[in-house]
């Protein structure tokens, strides 16, 4: 037998005054009176009268001990082990995303959470076990299969909200595969739902729980940031922003831009509900350093989506590596005041030479060590990241993405192609221009850095002789560098993606970065650095070697934004499957028997002092 509160035994200590009672006589008081004979009788009734008298059996005295008694252990909670069948074991699942940190819960949901899977955890028995999984924007197993539910605890008190997007369904995928290798098991998932679309997930006989957490749905967040060059002047920017309310009703609002703490631009506005509002805002070109937006609504419950960065570089000219004797794109490149051209031959392409470009362009062989680099690859050549197969004549140009960057003002439909080479790809590259005998432009990202290849010879087609060509070149340039460290105006990313910089030192082991909230160091892999722990909202300092630079992680994520907790989750198959009741326990609690046996001991002390008073 357990006791589940012990501090309730020192009840019982009320049994002393209450045994004191008995013994304990009422004086009288002393009167003078001018003869004793009639009172004989009282003098010998006081003579008995004395403090302390002899002990004699009371049924209400033992009557009122017993109800004491069971007062006392009613208190202290007293428990006995049920019999179960085997050991059961159960696998919390613990949502750590952004909208977890909203405080409509004491202090934030994942400490709502937390609460709820520690009073699951108690609720256990002895020989039971529980696995702990963290579904943030990274899922982990913090606890494997533990008969400890010290260690649990440990870890669940451990948990925090992160500052980027979750990956619920992952953290469900992991904890069904670990559970059906067990008996007698169960998931429990605490969560707000996340928004995260679990249908395809295959649950089979596993009996799943969730947990809803959360009580509210009012916030404002950012959920869209971007910078560019102004089309007015290539020496100033423009700032795109877009705030959106996720409440039920229209709030007003105010946006803020700071460019190293001083204020650039305030604009307030009135955000209907569940509608984006997007914004402009003209940044000059003499502003550096930091740019930071602040979002202000009321009754706002994340403030992970309230602010977003972005990193002023100097209106730089980009520095440009053509490799191959190209000299029609040569003097394109070189005509354009914005472009810094390297020419060099495809043997004179060395690993310190690309790390002093912001991108290449390749009319010749492609080298090994181009990973993380934006590139450009001008025709079916050899080194191409992509697989090219046979040769296609006469192909016909079927349609083009007209949003894509490098597709802005290019026009396909006109253009007459001599052959190309049919290509695929598995890492990450796209269609941009379909012909129709497969794609004739792709266009992606690769270990980090953009690419693009062309599965033509652009010699073998009228294009160079057209408008189109150099329009290409210019706007593939301008996309490839938009996304390189170095060369990017806002050089942003999401929280929780991977930053990725090519190191030319290699007698560097690892960097260290300093984040917003706290420095971490990060291992040199092959000459490439991978920073991953970018889970909070703010700017990154990175040192390494040689290397100064910094970058901004921003959650921008409607998904996240959008706080509304979700009173159930459709898993596989439309199965709905909500929790409102906590896992059974193996611990059976004996305090209402015993409350129950007081309640009756009570009726009976009130039966038996009224009976004695009648007689």
């Amino acid at each position: 037998m357990d006791v589940l509160f012990p501090a309730g035994l020192a009840l019982g200590a009320l049994a002393a005054p209450l045994i004191a009672l008995y013994f304990l006589r009422i004086r009288r008081r002393r009167i003078r009176v001018s003869s004793l004979l009639p009172w004989h009788a009282v003098q010998q009734s006081e003579r008995a009268a004395s403090p302390f008298h002899r002990f004699r059996k009371h049924l209400l005295l033992f009557l009122q001990l017993l109800l004491l008694l069971l007062m006392t252990f009613a208190l202290a909670r007293p428990a006995i082990q049920t019999e179960t069948k085997g050991v059961r074991s159960v696998v919390l699942v613990v949502d750590t995303s952004a909208s977890m940190g909203a405080t409509d819960e004491s202090p934030h949901r994942v400490a709502a959470a937390t609460r709820q899977a520690q009073a699951t955890l108690d609720s256990l028995g002895v020989g039971d076990e529980a696995m702990l999984i963290e579904a943030g924007p990274r899922t982990s197993v913090r606890v494997p299969f533990t008969h400890d539910k010290g260690a649990v605890s440990s870890e669940l008190a451990a948990l925090q909200p992160s500052q980027a997007q979750g990956t619920l369904h992952v953290g469900l995928q992991l904890a069904l595969s670990l559970a059906r290798a067990r008996p007698n098991v169960e998931v429990l998932v605490f969560s707000d739902g996340g928004g995260d679309n679990l249908e395809q997930l295959s649950v089979g006989d596993t009996p799943v729980r969730y947990v809803p957490i959360g009580l509210r749905s009012n916030n404002s967040g950012i959920t869209a940031l971007d910078l560019r060059r102004s089309p007015t002047n290539d020496l100033d920017r423009q700032l795109f922003v877009t705030v959106q309310n996720f409440g039920a009703r229209s709030v007003e609002s105010s946006v803020e831009v700071y460019a190293q703490g001083e204020l650039l631009a305030l604009r307030n506005a009135k955000l209907p509900a569940a509608e984006p509002v997007s914004m402009v805002f003209d940044i000059p070109g003499s502003a550096r350093g930091t740019l930071e937006v602040r979002l202000e609504a009321p009754d706002d419950l994340l403030d992970a989506d309230n602010r977003a960065f972005a990193i002023l570089t100097a209106a730089a000219s980009r520095k440009v590596l053509l490799v191959g004797d190209d000299p029609f794109t040569a003097s394109i490149l070189g005509a354009d005041p914005r472009v810094s051209l390297l020419q060099r031959s495809a043997d004179q392409v060395t690993p310190s030479l690309l790390d002093q470009v912001d991108c290449a362009l390749f009319a010749d062989a492609v080298p090994d060590d181009v990973h993380g680099l934006p590139h450009a690859i001008l025709g079916p050549l050899a080194g191409s990241p992509v697989q090219y197969a046979d040769n296609q004549p006469a192909p016909q140009v079927l349609d083009w993405q007209r949003t894509h960057p490098a597709m802005r003002s290019v026009q396909w439909d006109q253009v007459t192609v001599g052959s190309a080479r049919s290509v695929s790809d598995n890492g990450g590259l796209i269609p941009i221009v379909q012909g129709d005998t497969g794609p004739l432009v792709l266009a992606g990202e690769r270990n980090g850095g953009r690419v693009l290849a062309l599965s033509f010879d652009p010699y073998q087609t009228d294009l160079p002789m057209r408008v189109a060509w150099p329009i290409l070149i210019l706007n593939t340039v301008g996309w490839l560098t938009e996304g390189a460290p170095e060369a990017s105006e806002a050089r942003l990313l999401r929280t929780g993606s991977t930053w990725v910089r090519r190191i030319a030192d290699d007698t560097v082991p690892q960097a260290r970065i300093t984040g917003p909230n706290a420095a971490f160091t990060a291992p040199i892999s092959e000459g490439t650095l991978r920073i991953q722990n970018t889970f909070d909202v703010g700017i990154y300092a990175v040192h390494a070697g040689s290397l100064r630079t910094t970058f901004a992680a921003n959650l921008l994520s409607k998904k996240e934004s959008d706080i509304h907790p979700r009173p159930s989750l459709s898993m596989g198959d439309g199965e709905t499957t909500v929790s409102q009741a906590a896992l059974a326990s193996s611990r059976m609690e004996l305090w209402r028997p015993l409350l129950f046996g007081a309640l009756f001991l009570m009726m009976l002390e009130w039966f038996a002092w009224n009976r004695r008073r009648a007689a």
